[in-house]
This record gives C-alpha cells, sequence and structure tokens, in this order.
C-alpha cells in the first residue's frame, strides 16, 4: 500500500512592488548629497517632488529637498542631517524604498558585515508626519535616555 506524504502548506507570497535603490556609503562622495539612479527617477512618473519624507526603521522622520540638475536629481538639504544623526559610516550599505502614496523613503542601513544596524536613538524625539489618508497625527513620545546603538540583526 503506497502512502502518500502530506503535501506542504502553501505560504502566501507577499510582493511588495515599492520601488527600492541602494548606495553604498563613501563619505567623500555622498555626505553632502545623493544621487537618485537614473533609472530610479522614472518611478517619480515624470514628477520629481521637491521635498520627500526619509524614515528609518526606528520611526525617525527627515525632510529632504530633492533638486533635479544637469546631472542628475539629488537628496539635498536635509541629506547631510541624516547622513550626521545616524552617524554613517564607510562602506556601509543603505537601502531606499519609495512609497509613492505618501512620497516618502524608508531607508535600511547594513554594516560592511552584512548585517542590519539597527541603531535606534530614543533620546531623540519622534516626529510623525500625517499621510493624506490618515486621521490627526498620534504624538509618539520616546522613551527616555535609552539609547542602542548599532545592534546587528544578523
Amino acid at each position: 500500500m503506497k502512502r502518500e506524504r502530506d503535501s506542504p502548506e502553501k505560504i502566501p507570497i507577499i510582493i511588495n512592488k515599492d520601488p527600492e535603490f541602494f548606495e553604498v556609503f563613501l563619505p567623500d562622495r555622498i555626505s553632502h548629497q545623493l544621487r537618485v539612479p537614473p533609472d530610479f527617477v522614472k518611478n517619480f512618473d515624470g514628477k520629481i517632488p521637491e521635498a520627500v519624507i526619509v524614515k528609518d526603521l526606528s520611526g525617525r522622520v527627515w525632510h529632504v529637498d530633492i533638486k533635479q540638475e544637469k546631472n542628475g536629481v539629488f537628496f539635498k538639504n536635509g541629506w547631510n542631517k541624516i547622513v550626521n544623526e545616524k552617524g554613517l559610516e564607510f562602506g556601509q550599505f543603505l537601502v531606499f524604498r519609495y512609497t509613492r502614496v505618501s512620497k516618502s523613503f524608508t531607508v535600511r542601513i547594513f554594516g560592511k558585515d552584512a548585517c542590519k544596524v539597527e541603531e535606534q536613538d530614543y533620546t531623540k524625539p519622534f516626529i510623525r508626519v500625517k499621510d493624506e489618508f490618515e486621521s490627526d497625527p498620534v504624538d509618539l513620545k520616546p522613551v527616555p535616555k535609552v539609547r542602542r546603538n548599532s545592534r546587528k540583526a544578523c
């Protein structure tokens, strides 16, 4: 008598269609401005926003101006603040995911060891931005005097 094996459960695959690009942090090249890859610019649907919101995984938010120049599209004013506040280091790998609806980017940072850096600084306030589909924003208060730096997710 032949015994049939149980078929494995089908696990739904969730595909996120938000476009992404990456950049390796080289301080001499991108500490004052970040060039958006030319092939990525098409994701703006022909309308390059004047400003975007950049969020990290801990919920911190920065406002960054975008400028189109003859040699490309760049994150300008506000980018340097991200570099300084996140303490970006040579060789870190940055992954940017663009959400069209909110005109925002989420940035994930990976160390030279290829593991995600979970730098969270709870001594700095969170800024909550109201999306057009949300009701009034909720005030988020940080837990005082707790600092976690460069924990690795691997």
